[in-house]
């Protein structure tokens, strides 16, 4: 059968069976979705039963952007017909949602996914699970610019482990002029990979090598062996915190297997907003907060870096955001 775009009147059947659902689900009444889409293919014969499924996460999609509740089990799908969203909106001037902060629609999806137990984890490297929660929440991997849920930046987290905020590169190299040459002097050899590195971590103690960080007029300076290195301008921190971390979601997870694969599942959430630049500041102070060299280069080749990266503490988390709300995926705040 040819592929002929959506009429009027099939995606308004579609607009009506979705918020059907939503209200259903919001009253606590159970409703049979696959019965729900196969009474649509069967008045609409053009369109099969999946079609119509995945026309109804077109409509969660256009309810995600708008920041307002979404039926559970229908992820988002983004690539969506304008007149579908046309059509959605109209519904919902006629018939508003209920007012509901996003991090509550937040918190309810992540309730869904603590019931559900083990999620999958199909990527790798470092970041891995985070892509397993947002995958799983149906929400698509963003840019380093944007936040991860309706304006909420998801971060997954670990007891005891540092936890990394942004990366940001310096205002001025001080010592030198340029990162190409600040590595020069102060790489090493990394003779089991043939390589020059430059990998280090460090906050207001020194390092191994001999890095650190102060804080001078509003300046962060990284220093060794008391010559600056390079520095930061306080409000570049604060532009930085402000642009992904004005509310963000640390998402406290186990890890494991099941089957021999790697899954994850959802312990708490410790939900965060407002970071403070003077808070952040004293953390730096208070040997907190760390900033990571990821630099390395072949010999005569270019530097490859992976970001200067700022990270701080778990446990200081507390202490750079001026609210913070402790929820245990049961149903409970703190």
């Amino acid at each position: 059968m040819a592929n002929i775009g959506w009429s009027e009147e099939e995606a308004r059947a579609a607009v009506f069976a979705y918020f059907g659902l939503l209200k259903a689900e919001q009253d606590g009444r159970t409703v049979n979705k696959a019965q729900v889409y196969r009474e649509l293919s069967e008045r609409f014969t053009a369109r099969t039963v999946k079609s119509f499924e995945l026309k109804l996460q077109n409509i969660s999609a256009i309810l995600y952007e708008q920041r307002l509740p979404y039926c559970s089990g229908l992820k988002p799908r983004f690539n969506y017909q304008n007149l579908l969203k046309l059509l959605v909106l109209d519904h919902l001037d006629r018939s508003p949602l209920p007012a509901i902060e996003a991090h509550e629609i937040l918190f309810a999806k992540l309730r869904e996914l603590s019931k559900r137990g083990s999620i999958p984890v199909n990527k790798k490297g470092a970041g891995r699970f985070g892509l397993a929660i947002e995958e799983a929440l149906g929400i698509s991997q963003n840019s380093d610019k944007a936040a991860d849920f309706m304006g909420i930046e998801l971060k997954t987290k670990s007891d005891g482990s540092l936890q990394t905020l942004f990366s940001r590169t310096p205002c001025r190299f001080v010592e030198d002029t340029d990162k190409q040459t600040m590595f020069k002097r102060h790489c090493y050899l990394d003779n089991s990979r043939d390589r020059r590195a430059l990998y280090t971590s460090f906050s207001s103690t020194p390092d191994s090598l001999g890095f650190y960080l102060t804080v001078v007029d509003q300046v962060i300076q990284v220093r060794r062996s008391n010559a600056i290195v390079l520095e930061y301008d306080a409000e570049l921190i604060e532009e930085a915190l402000l642009s992904k971390h004005t509310q963000t979601a640390f998402l406290l997870l186990k890890r494991g297997r099941d089957k021999g694969a790697e899954v994850c599942t959802l312990q708490g959430v410790q939900f965060c907003k407002w970071p403070s630049i003077i808070r952040f500041l004293r953390l730096l102070s208070a040997g907190d907060v760390f900033l990571d060299f990821t630099m390395s280069a072949r010999v005569n080749g270019t530097i490859k870096d992976h970001g200067f990266l700022w990270r701080i503490r778990s446990s200081a988390l507390d202490g750079l955001y001026l609210s913070n709300k402790t929820l245990d995926l049961a149903g409970s705040t703190s």
